[in-house]
């Protein structure tokens, strides 16, 4: 168990009251960033955690997909750098890699290589229990969070006829001791293995309403030590799929240790096997041969690891005609994405900040300590700061007609042949790159690409989908021009 006190810094003032105490359930990056917020509006802030909480980067049981790839993207970048501020900083010095997209990037698009030359924004690459373990340092900084490890949260309790939540009932997993959890808020940040729909059963609220879009995607992943000297021209590789008929997709991105991360996708049922000679086979199957080749002269460091959890499923806690006071939910235990896009760790950091935000705009209209009414307004700020991430992740997975849950209607088709010509306009232009690579990074909302110039570059460009992976007509990209030339894109 370890203790901290919060500065203000990033994330707002204390409350003066020294009564306020805050409960935040599950460990993992939404549950961190939901702790460094409330410490700085609530006195105490207890977290809980079922797994044991390593010092060091190391993957955990509560984190299954921890094994295959993840980037932080610009937004979330720039959110968790305010709410800990040198972030990027000790990222850096423990071995993150930063990666300027597109800049440092080939990315093969349905229509070809991304422009280059476009000004674009910094990623940092590194592996999942890097980025965590670096967040949990720097909250068990803060002498007014508790960690409680190995414990796991079994229900809350709720008083009088409005359902106002005040404590959680938790368990030792260890000892299968008991104990009771007061607090003035509640936050359950458990992931996709929430009991929030269960509790509030329970509570005797009515059952929310789910949406679920399955494009049935299952990764495998493994980790290369980069051979001595290598360079191919790239940081990073991203070729993606070709609806509807190429539904593979590989990514490879460096990582911690001079290592990369290889994560090959698969959709609609074609699924990246976890043997040496299919995961090589899959890889040279892809729209180009550029991961096959380099993995083919690297050194493997781990084994082929697999995962299925990547159904699109939202909680619309939101819509509720009823929801208990002074408890709220986060995360994937309101909405989880396809962990293809890797929105997860940023749509994770949109959600403290909407947080902090709503807590900022209570506290000028309350005395302090004074909670209630935050709760339903948040739960609706979430659900608006969600829909720009849903729609991307949904929409592209639309495309394959194997998705279920989702209907590919008239208007999302015509949207799809919009976005085409935009996306063929962004390996022809580095302005129409630049427009389309801050709305993968979240730098801006999807709206962006309905701007007049947007729309009048699209307008002139007509897709047409590239040829087969490996053909000699489809031109690797080009090294990006000097940096005079993309301050002129600007």
């Amino acid at each position: 168990m370890t203790s901290s006190r919060a500065s203000s810094a990033g994330a707002g003032a204390a409350a003066a009251s020294e009564s306020t105490r805050a409960v935040v359930i599950g460990g993992s990056m939404a549950g961190l960033l939901t702790a460094r917020v409330l410490a700085g509006h609530l006195d105490r802030v207890t977290l809980i955690e079922r797994d044991a909480l390593p010092d060091e980067a190391e993957h955990r049981k509560g984190v299954p997909q921890s094994r295959q790839l993840h980037v932080l993207l610009a937004r979330g970048l720039q959110i968790i750098e305010r709410l800990f501020p040198g972030y990027r900083a000790d990222l850096l010095a423990v071995g993150a890699v930063p990666v300027r997209l597109p800049a440092d990037l080939w990315m093969l698009t349905p229509f070809g290589w991304l422009d280059r030359r476009a000004p674009g924004w910094e990623a940092l690459s590194a592996s999942r229990p890097l980025f965590e373990t670096t967040v949990r340092r720097r909250l068990r900084d803060l002498p007014n969070v508790t960690i409680l490890q190995r414990h796991e949260a079994t229900g809350v309790r709720a008083l009088g006829p409005a359902g106002v939540v005040d404590a959680v009932r938790v368990r030792n997993v260890d000892t299968d001791g008991a104990q009771l959890l007061e607090a003035d808020l509640v936050a359950d940040t458990a992931g996709r293995g929430s009991r929030t729909p269960h509790w509030l059963a329970e509570l005797g609220f009515p059952a929310p309403e789910q949406t679920e879009i399955d494009p049935d995607i299952a990764y495998a992943s493994r980790i290369y030590r980069i051979p001595d000297g290598f360079d191919g021209g790239w940081k990073a590789v991203m070729l993606a799929s070709q609806p509807p008929s190429m539904p593979r997709t590989g990514y490879l991105w460096p990582v911690e240790g001079g290592r990369w991360m290889v994560s090959l996708m698969g959709a609609g049922g074609q699924h990246p096997p976890t043997d040496e000679d299919g995961f090589a086979e899959f890889a040279r199957s892809l729209r180009d041969p550029v991961i096959a080749d380099a993995i083919s002269r690297a050194e493997p460091v781990t084994p082929i690891r697999g995962h299925h959890g990547t159904t699109n499923r939202q909680w619309h806690f939101e819509r509720m005609p009823r929801w208990p006071e002074r408890f709220i939910a986060l995360g994937d235990a309101v909405c989880a994405f396809n962990p293809i896009y890797g929105q997860g760790m940023t749509v994770a950091a949109i959600g403290a900040k909407a947080l902090d935000d709503c807590l900022r705009k209570h506290s000028t209209r309350h005395s302090a300590g004074d909670l209630d009414g935050v709760a339903a307004p948040f739960q609706r700020q979430l659900a608006r700061c969600n829909t720009d991430a849903w729609m991307l992740s949904t929409g592209e997975d639309l495309r394959f007609p194997t998705t279920t849950g989702g209907e590919r209607s008239a208007p999302t088709r015509a949207l799809h042949r919009y976005l085409d010509r935009v996306v063929t306009a962004a390996t022809r232009d580095p302005q129409m790159a630049d427009a389309y690579i801050h709305v993968l990074g979240m730098l801006a909302r999807p709206s962006a690409l309905f701007a007049p110039h947007v729309v009048a570059m699209a307008a002139r460009t007509r897709p047409q989908p590239d040829v087969a992976a490996g053909s000699a007509t489809v031109p690797r990209p080009r090294s990006p021009l000097a940096a005079e030339t993309c301050e002129a894109v600007r």
